[in-house]
C-alpha cells in the first residue's frame, strides 16, 4: 500500500532537519578548535574520498531509487533486485579500495596524513552496505528518520568527549563519520525483514545486467561532481588548505538548506517513479507543479536571507577567524535558487520520464563552465573564485535544462511566484532596517531572523497566496474534524 507522501515528507524533513543539526552543532564546534587549516585538510581529503566513492557506487543510488520504486509491490521481483544491485555494489567497492590503497602509495599530500585518510575511506564501505536507496524506495522514511535520531546523537557525542585540541582530527574524523554514516550497519542487518534468502535463487541473480543504465546515471553524477568537489580539490592543489577551509565553510551553510530543500525531491522520487510506471500522467503532472510551487516559496526569502545575514552567519557557525567566507556565502546564496529548480526539472521531473539524457548534457554545460572558471577565477579570488564560478555554472544548469527539455517540462511560471519575489524584496528592506538596531550580535540576529521570517509570512496571508491557502483548508479540516 502506498504511503503518505505528506507523512513521508514530514519524516524525510525531520531526518533532514536532524542531518542539518548535526553540522550546525558539529561544525562550528570542531572549527573553533581545529581551526581553517585542519578543517580544510579534513574537506580536502574528503573530497578525493568522495570521488572514489562515486566510482563505487557508480550511478547505484538513483538509479536503485526508481527501479524499486517501480517493482515494490512485486516482492520476489523487488527482492531480485534489492540482491543484485547490491552484489554489483560491493565488487565496485573492492575495486574502490585498491584505488585508496594507490592514492595512498602515490599522492603526496595524502601521505602527510594516511590514518586520516583511511579512517576517512570508511565511508565507502559504510555507503555500500547502507542501501539507502532501498528505504526511500519502498519509502521506509520513518525507519530512516529514528536511525538518524540515534546515530546522529551518538555521533555528536563522541564529538564532545575526544575532540579538544587541534591534535584531535582522527577523533573528529571518527566522530563525523559516525554521524553521518554510522546508522548504514543497521540498514544492512535489517534488509532480513524484508528478504528471505532461502526464497531466492543465487543462479538467477544477474547484477551486470544492471551496469548499462547505472553507466548513465554515473555519467550524470561523475559531471555533477565536478563542480561540487572539483571545486575543492582545484583550491587545495592551487592555493592552499586555509582556502580550502574558508570556501566550504561557506558552501557548509548552503548545503545546510539545500537539504531542506532536495528533501521533497527525495519523497517524490519514488512516488513520481512508480506513478510513470502505473501511467498516472495527470497525477503525476500535478504534483509535480506542487513541487515547483514549493520550491519557489521556500528557496527565494532563504537564499536572499543568507545574502543580507552572511556577516552574522559565518562568525555564529564558524567564528571570528572566518570573516573572509563571508563574501564568499553571499556569493554563493543563489545557488539554492537554481538548484531547487533544477532538481524538480531533472530529478523529479525528466528523470522519471527516462530523460536522463538531457539532463546529463545540461549538467555536462555546467561541469565545463565551472572547470574553465575555476582554472581563470581561483589564482586571482581564491575561494571567491570558487564560489563565482560555481554560482555561474548552477545557472547553466537550469537554464539549459529548462531550455532543452521545455517540451517535456510540463510545470509553468505561475504568477503568484510574482508574489514570492515581491515578498522576498520586502523581507530584504525590512531586514536591511533591522540590522541598523544595535542591541547585541545574536539580540540583532535573532530580531532579523524572525522579523523577515515573518514579514514574508504576512506578506504571503496578505495576497492569499496558493500554498499560505493550501496549509488553511487543511488546518480548518482538521478542526472541523475534531469539533
Amino acid at each position: 500500500m502506498a504511503k503518505s507522501i505528506k507523512g513521508n515528507f514530514v519524516y524525510n524533513l525531520l531526518n533532514t532537519s536532524l542531518g542539518i543539526l548535526f553540522p550546525l552543532i558539529s561544525f562550528p564546534y570542531a572549527s573553533r578548535i581545529l581551526m581553517a587549516e585542519r578543517i580544510g585538510e579534513v574537506n580536502f581529503f574528503q573530497s578525493i574520498i568522495q570521488y572514489i566513492l562515486l566510482l563505487t557506487s557508480l550511478g547505484i543510488p538513483m538509479y536503485a531509487i526508481r527501479e524499486i520504486a517501480k517493482v515494490r509491490d512485486n516482492v520476489a521481483l523487488r527482492n531480485k533486485t534489492l540482491l543484485e544491485i547490491l552484489i554489483l555494489n560491493l565488487i565496485l567497492t573492492v575495486l574502490g579500495y585498491f584505488l585508496v590503497f594507490i592514492i595512498i602509495m602515490t599522492v603526496d599530500k595524502v601521505q602527510v596524513n594516511v590514518p586520516l585518510f583511511l579512517i576517512l575511506s570508511v565511508s565507502i564501505i559504510l555507503t555500500t552496505i547502507g542501501c539507502d536507496w532501498f528505504y526511500q524506495g519502498v519509502e521506509d522514511f520513518k525507519y530512516i528518520t529514528v536511525r538518524g535520531i540515534i546515530v546522529r546523537s551518538f555521533g555528536l557525542i563522541l564529538l564532545f568527549l575526544f575532540v579538544k585540541t587541534q591534535q584531535d582530527i582522527l577523533y573528529y574524523a571518527i566522530c563525523i563519520t559516525v554521524g553521518a554514516l554510522g546508522g548504514n550497519i543497521f540498514n544492512f542487518f535489517r534488509l532480513r525483514k524484508y528478504v528471505k534468502i532461502s526464497d531466492l535463487v543465487v543462479k538467477d541473480l544477474k547484477p551486470f545486467r544492471h551496469i548499462k543504465p547505472v553507466l548513465r546515471i554515473f555519467v550524470l553524477n561523475l559531471i555533477v561532481s565536478i563542480y561540487i568537489n572539483l571545486n575543492v580539490i582545484m583550491l587545495g592543489f592551487m592555493k592552499n588548505n586555509e582556502s580550502v577551509g574558508l570556501f566550504t565553510s561557506a558552501t557548509k551553510l548552503t548545503h545546510v538548506i539545500l537539504t531542506i530543500v532536495t528533501s521533497l525531491g527525495a519523497v517524490l522520487l519514488p512516488r513520481m517513479s512508480n506513478m510513470i510506471s502505473n501511467n498516472q500522467v495527470t497525477e503525476f503532472r500535478e504534483l509535480a507543479q506542487k513541487s515547483l510551487d514549493f520550491i519557489i516559496l521556500l528557496t527565494l526569502p532563504v537564499s536572499f536571507g543568507l545574502v543580507i545575514l552572511a556577516d552574522f552567519l559565518i562568525p555564529i557557525f564558524c567564528g571570528d577567524t572566518y570573516a573572509d567566507a563571508i563574501l564568499t556565502l553571499r556569493i554563493l546564496a543563489p545557488i539554492i535558487i537554481f538548484i531547487g529548480i533544477s532538481n524538480v526539472l531533472g530529478i523529479q521531473i525528466l528523470y522519471p520520464q527516462g530523460h536522463e539524457k538531457i539532463v546529463i548534457f545540461s549538467t555536462a554545460a555546467g561541469a565545463i563552465i565551472n572547470l574553465l572558471l575555476n582554472l581563470w577565477l581561483i589564482p586571482k579570488y581564491s575561494q571567491n573564485g570558487a564560489a563565482l564560478a560555481t554560482l555561474i555554472a548552477e545557472f547553466v544548469v537550469t537554464a539549459t535544462m529548462w531550455w532543452i527539455g521545455r517540451r517535456l517540462i510540463f510545470v509553468i511560471w505561475k504568477k503568484s511566484y510574482w508574489g514570492n519575489i515581491i515578498a522576498t524584496f520586502v523581507m530584504l528592506i525590512t531586514v536591511y532596517f533591522m540590522k541598523q538596531i544595535e542591541v547585541s550580535f545574536i539580540w540583532d540576529f535573532i530580531i532579523c531572523i524572525m522579523g523577515g521570517i515573518f514579514i514574508y509570512l504576512f506578506f504571503l496571508v496578505f495576497t492569499n497566496d496558493p500554498f499560505y491557502l493550501i496549509v488553511k483548508n487543511i488546518i480548518n479540516n482538521k478542526l472541523k474534524t475534531k469539533s
